[in-house]
């Protein structure tokens, strides 16, 4: 049986080098119609870090990092104007360019949808993964170690362990 995807999830740290997933996970859209959702998580602080965070900044000043790093997270997907401008604008902006280099691929805008997440980014692209049914997480991630190829990111790797859907993941090469 051929598998057929409906709903991708595309989970995402913003860095310059997720483009490559970002063009097989436009790619794979594209060839089964599917619907994709682009998902950023916030990720929490462990228990400790937060605890000396809180000593040294205080609780006030800690509050007023995370909600400046929310919407800096926020610009970073979708701009400075309406959200749901902002976001057709900033993804048709990342897919023109991805489509210049794949112009056979006729991507759909408004089978896009974008998340923000808060918490564990394991338990975060879980939730997401079932909340729309996806049939497929594309993914990127950084090898890091002295055997860098060999190595898959310990985020991929409590993924790969977690996950009961098909996981396409991509090395992010420096």
């Amino acid at each position: 049986m051929t598998p057929e995807y409906k709903n991708i999830l595309f989970p995402t740290d913003l860095s310059n080098k997720s483009r490559v997933a970002f063009d097989h996970a436009m790619s794979l859209a594209n060839r089964y119609g599917s619907r994709m959702t682009i998902l950023h998580v916030l990720e929490e602080r462990s228990r400790t870090s937060s605890n000396l965070l809180t000593t040294y900044l205080g609780m006030e000043k800690l509050q007023e990092i995370a909600d400046i790093q929310k919407q800096d997270t926020r610009k970073a997907m979708i701009g400075k104007k309406k959200e749901a401008l902002m976001i057709k604008e900033a993804l048709t902006a990342f897919c023109d360019a991805a489509k210049n280099d794949h112009a056979e691929c006729e991507f759909i805008m408004d089978d896009v949808e974008i998340v923000i997440a808060e918490g564990n980014v394991v338990d975060e692209i879980l939730a997401e993964t079932e909340k729309r049914h996806c049939d497929l997480i594309v993914m990127g991630y950084h090898a890091r170690g002295k055997i860098e190829g060999a190595v898959v990111g310990s985020t991929s790797q409590r993924l790969l362990r977690k996950c009961r859907r098909p996981v396409f993941l991509l090395q992010m090469n420096a």
